[in-house]
C-alpha cells in the first residue's frame, strides 16, 4: 500500500528573531511572519497532495507564546488537517517543554 506523508521540525513558530530585528528593521518585517507563512505552505501541501500523516518532529513552538495567537493560529492548522481527514503526529522537543500548551497535552 503506497502512502504519502510530510515529516517537518523545528518549525518555531512566531519565533522572535531578535537578531534579524538588530540587522535592519525592513527585513525583520518581511520575515516577520515567515513561520506562519511556511507552517500555512505545509499544511496546503498535505492537503493538496492527500497525505495520510504529518510528522511534527519536535520544536513547534519557541519556548512561551508572546500571546494566544500562535496557539490559536497552529489550532485552526490541526483543525483543516483534520478536516481533510490527515492524522497528525507530534513529538515535544526541547523548545516546546518551556511552552504551557506542551506541558497540558
Amino acid at each position: 500500500m503506497n502512502f504519502k506523508f510530510i515529516h517537518a521540525a523545528d518549525l518555531h513558530l512566531d519565533s522572535p528573531l531578535r537578531g534579524l530585528a538588530k540587522k535592519s528593521a525592513d527585513f525583520h518585517e518581511r520575515i516577520d511572519d515567515a513561520s506562519r507563512q511556511a507552517f500555512d505552505g505545509l499544511v496546503d501541501l498535505a492537503i493538496q497532495e492527500q497525505c495520510a500523516f504529518v510528522l511534527l518532529a519536535g520544536d513547534i513552538f519557541d519556548g512561551e507564546w508572546k500571546d494566544y495567537s500562535t496557539g490559536l493560529f497552529f489550532a485552526d492548522r490541526m483543525r483543516r488537517l483534520n478536516d481533510a481527514e490527515i492524522k497528525v503526529f507530534a513529538v515535544f522537543g526541547n523548545h516546546d517543554a518551556e511552552n504551557r500548551f506542551a506541558k497540558t497535552t
